[in-house]
């Protein structure tokens, strides 16, 4: 729907795939990011299965908390990079900036992302 709500300003080339690609991603780093700020009604209040959570769980919710918690215009490299498994070639294509721009902002995530576990703020 919002790719046909801007078709009118769509690229007609080969980055009309990019331009798609990004609306997707924007739409979902936009639900990543207001999943936290709304409360979702239950039935019941589940019990909890174990004090210790399965281990992918872990990693999934750590890697949400950390891609929530970064500046926007590192979530859609760290997402693109590390969840959907582009290189950074494409990437760098798929938001429009450089290679190197793309390396930086990764490196900014990742340290960033080693400050917030170190101080323990993960949940």
């Amino acid at each position: 729907m919002r790719v046909m709500r801007h078709i009118e300003s769509a690229p007609d080339d080969a980055a009309a795939l990019a331009w798609i690609y990004r609306i997707s991603t924007n739409y979902c780093l936009n639900l990543i990011r207001d999943r936290g700020r709304q409360a979702e009604p239950v039935d019941e209040i589940p019990e909890a299965a174990s004090d210790h959570p399965e281990p992918e769980m872990l990693d999934r919710d750590l890697a949400m908390q950390l891609v929530s918690r970064a500046p926007e215009n590192l979530r859609a490299p760290a997402v693109l990079y590390y969840i959907d498994g582009l290189e950074q070639e494409q990437v760098a294509r798929t938001l429009g900036i450089s290679r190197r721009t793309v390396i930086n902002r990764l490196a900014e995530f990742t340290n960033r992302s080693r400050k917030f576990i170190g101080r323990g703020d993960v949940t």
